[in-house]
């Protein structure tokens, strides 16, 4: 008989190039103990085994080693037709079978020393030995299911002796036991695992067949507890890697990775597409190849890796864009350099908006007098604090470009008039301006009122369909009040829409591109929502391009007494009345912190308009709500107590003047209109620091 009657066909194996973790994850998913290794034309190179996995655990080895670096290459092999009698005495545990060089079979020790024996029923002391110092279990019966072998290691993992087991009929002695079905299908049961005494076993159950006959089966038991444990392990590395992988391709900024010898190990897919460069490009090259190829003017990795310091600093690509990267270092357990782990932001439009700023800021002259005619004409803003005209002058540069700006400030600061001063200031001017408050529609109409639908899109939609507000804007501006409170289903949407620039109907296929100048506006903090998962991180650098900050009122109280008269001007227009406000009153309100900003300030001049019975307001009502009782502001319930007489009247004289050389603008017509001296009107103006024009 010859070793192609006796081996196990067409077994499976593994390339040279397997990692050790891929090894060790077939090995449990197939309940192996071993694989023959072969190489890229298929040839037979070595074999791999749970004791290569064994040592490389013990010595530390990553797992991400290809097998080639472990297997054992010095394996005896035989040929199909080599006779069976010269593998009696084999020692080797697995013996490939090849043909021309590629792997044919395998033979097993325990199936030639079976296939020596079964015959006679009976073994030498020395085949009983060679079976004891088989570090697996082995059971082997004949046909009639009595036992024949049994070596020390089943004795060590089963707990029974060898004594009370030969020659016993293996029904009797393991009664849930399937080595006898191997013998009554005539069919092996592979890998079949069990535990017993808190150890797991895998058990490889086969037939013996001696010239095309059934003389008996074998059973091998390996003990795969610390296997079981070993590869528990590596699933549990594999799925924080793939988590940790996860959330680094999920990052809006880019993450580039290096070993201590600046030779790129990855990147994330934010880094593609900030830069262009694909991984494939630099993935394996070196850092100090690549600059010196010109891909990068300067590096961050060489100089964490010269340095072993985190260090930031822009970084200008060949591509032309300008990246803020930081680079920093991760050490080893014995405090070596491992990594080097860069993180960068792609502020190409930050640095071009600066650069347009800085050109701005030498035309100042022209900006102050364009700001000047902004503020008559807006009739809108009052500009009375250095904080808001900071505020208007940044408006109308930013109005010149079209980057993205997010406005954030309290409620009621008025964050609408910048959005609408953006806009006028715009080349967009001349073209529509929406205004959306995504709190005050439901999110189930919001989709729709944004981005449209086609006919038939949904029951109760308009026959023909309908345009969503980003083709109504086309061309022009979209404002998008309180975007904190817009569902992450429709954040979403709306990244996409901003970074394609094109939407798509809901119910259509083919997608509608736009030009639209992006403002959006919050009271909210978005950093913090996204930190908490309530607003996608990606979006809002998106959004934040540009971010306006809006001072409440109580940053900026000179504004208070500008805008108690334009409101009392405004309400008097409009109910038709000719109301005055007492000016001591004034005083008090400027003593307010005035919570609710603006909107509270216009709310209390209207309430104190349409209530008062008197032409003269010397009473206002302030606040007022279920659980706070308003506060009121009343110069006839006022308790006189001690005061600087000077100060109040100077700083009514300076409010009062400030007010008409806004309105008259010139020394003359305001000496006219407050009935004094050109002369008293300039040097009042001197002594306030007010501009006169002439």
């Amino acid at each position: 008989m010859q070793a192609q009657d006796i081996m196990i066909p067409t077994p499976l194996v593994c390339n040279s190039w397997h990692t050790l973790t891929e090894v060790a994850e077939i090995l449990l998913e197939k309940h192996l103990y071993g694989l023959p290794v072969v190489d890229e034309q298929g040839l037979f190179v070595g074999y791999i085994g749970h004791r290569q996995l064994y040592k490389a655990i013990s010595q530390k080895i990553d797992v991400q080693t290809p097998v080639q670096k472990l297997m054992n290459s010095n394996v005896m092999t035989v040929s199909p037709d080599t006779d069976l009698k010269t593998l009696y005495p084999l020692r080797n545990t697995v013996m490939p079978v090849l043909k021309n060089g590629k792997l044919f079979g395998v033979i097993t020790r325990e199936l030639v020393a079976a296939y020596s024996n079964l015959e006679a029923n009976s073994f030498s002391p020395q085949d009983q030995a060679i079976f004891d110092a088989e570090y697996e279990g082995i059971i082997i019966i004949n046909n009639n299911q009595q036992i024949l072998v049994y070596n020390k290691a089943a004795e060590n993992i089963l707990g029974l002796k060898r004594d009370a087991v030969l020659n016993q009929l293996y029904s009797d002695v393991f009664p849930q036991g399937n080595l006898y079905r191997v013998i009554e299908k005539k069919q092996g049961i592979a890998n079949e695992k069990f535990v017993h005494n808190n150890k797991t076993y895998l058990s490889i159950n086969n037939p013996i067949i001696l010239a095309g006959n059934l003389i008996g089966a074998i059973a091998i038991i390996q003990d795969i507890s610390a296997l079981e444990s070993i590869t528990s392990e590596l699933e549990y590395t594999k799925k924080v890697k793939a988590e940790l992988d996860a959330i680094i391709e999920a990052s809006f900024d880019s993450i580039f990775v290096t070993d201590a010898k600046a030779n790129v190990v990855s990147i994330n897919e934010a880094y593609t597409r900030i830069t262009g460069i694909k991984a494939e490009d630099i993935i394996g090259k070196n850092m100090y190849d690549l600059v010196e190829q010109g891909l990068y003017d300067r590096s961050a990795t060489i100089s964490v890796i010269e340095t072993h310091q985190m260090i930031t600093f822009t970084q200008t690509l060949k591509s032309g864009k300008t990246l803020l990267v930081t680079g920093n270092p991760v050490f080893n357990k014995q405090g070596e350099l491992a990594w080097v782990i860069t993180n960068g932001r792609d502020i190409t439009e930050l640095m071009s908006l600066k650069q347009e700023v800085e050109l701005a800021q030498n035309l100042s002259r022209h900006y102050e007098k364009e700001l000047q005619k902004v503020i008559m004409q807006s009739g809108e803003m009052i500009v009375n604090s250095p904080k808001t005209k900071e505020l208007l002058e940044l408006t109308m540069r930013l109005g010149t470009v079209d980057s993205t700006v997010l406005i954030y400030g309290e409620s009621g600061v008025g964050k609408e008039l910048i959005a609408r001063e953006l806009h006028k200031n715009s080349n967009r001017k001349d073209k529509p301006m929406i205004n959306i408050n995504c709190a005050a529609i439901p999110e189930t109409l919001l989709e729709s009122e944004l981005f449209g639908y086609e006919s038939g899109a949904f029951s109760g939609a308009r026959k023909g369909g309908k345009m969503g507000i980003f083709e109504l804007a086309n061309g022009g501006t979209l404002f998008l009040d309180e975007i904190g409170e817009m569902s992450l289903t429709l954040q979403s949407k709306l990244l996409r829409a901003i970074q394609e620039k094109e939407i798509l109907r809901i119910g259509a296929t083919t997608p509608i591109k736009i030009d639209v100048r992006l403002i959006t506006a919050t009271n909210r903090d978005l950093w913090e929502m996204t930190r908490r998962g309530q607003f996608r991180q990606d979006l809002y650098y998106r959004l934040n391009v540009v971010p306006i900050y809006v001072p409440p009122l109580r940053e900026r109280k000179e504004e208070i007494p500008a805008l108690t008269y334009h409101f009392l001007n405004l309400f008097n227009k409009q109910y038709g009345m000719n109301k005055k406000i007492d000016e001591r009153i004034i005083a008090n309100l400027l003593d307010y912190d005035w919570p609710g900003n603006v909107r509270e300030l216009k709310n209390a001049i209207e309430r104190a308009v349409v209530t008062s019975t008197d032409e003269v307001i010397k009473s206002i009502k302030i606040g007022g709500t279920i659980n706070d009782s308003e506060m009121e502001f009343n110069l006839e319930n006022e308790i006189t107590g001690e005061i600087d007489l000077r100060e109040k009247v100077n700083a009514y004289e300076k409010d009062l003047l400030q007010r008409y050389i806004q309105n008259y603008k010139s020394s003359r017509k305001v000496a006219k209109a407050l009935n004094v001296s050109q002369t008293t009107v300039v040097r009042k103006a001197a002594q306030y620091g007010i501009p006169l024009e002439g």
